[in-house]
């Protein structure tokens, strides 16, 4: 199996994009989290975020909550996990990453939750 060592732009890419996420989650008031890098509490419950290569994954704690969030703001999120991932494949400009995320958190940090949402988590059903 051939392996390809990664180029030092494409390893400066990387640090350049996990710095600019992680930076950009603690703006938002993330503190460290404990399975996953960062926990930041939003209006949908606690969202765990951890900063990859070039992707970020991200779980809600309350997946019905989440779901409900996600659904209404047109990214789903998984609707059995709650897993919210992004994925990033052009490093090199973590600026359009970072843009991508102020919409869809800011979104979400705005969102604004009613008791009618959660009576429609509940009664969810998945399309077979």
């Amino acid at each position: 199996m051939i392996v390809r060592r990664k180029s030092r732009r494409q390893l400066q890419a990387e640090r350049r994009f996990a710095e600019a996420v992680s930076k950009f989650v603690v703006d938002l008031g993330a503190r460290p989290g404990s399975f996953y890098d960062h926990a930041l509490d939003t209006p949908a419950g606690l969202l765990h975020v951890s900063i990859h290569e070039n992707w970020i994954a991200t779980r809600f704690d309350d997946v019905a909550q989440g779901r409900v969030f996600s659904e209404s703001c047109g990214r789903p999120c998984n609707p059995y996990s709650g897993k919210w991932n992004f994925h990033f494949p052009d490093l090199l400009h973590p600026d359009a990453a970072i843009a991508d995320l102020r919409y869809w958190f800011g979104l979400l940090m705005n969102w604004k939750f009613e008791a009618s949402h959660l009576s429609q988590a509940i009664n969810y059903r998945p399309p077979r």
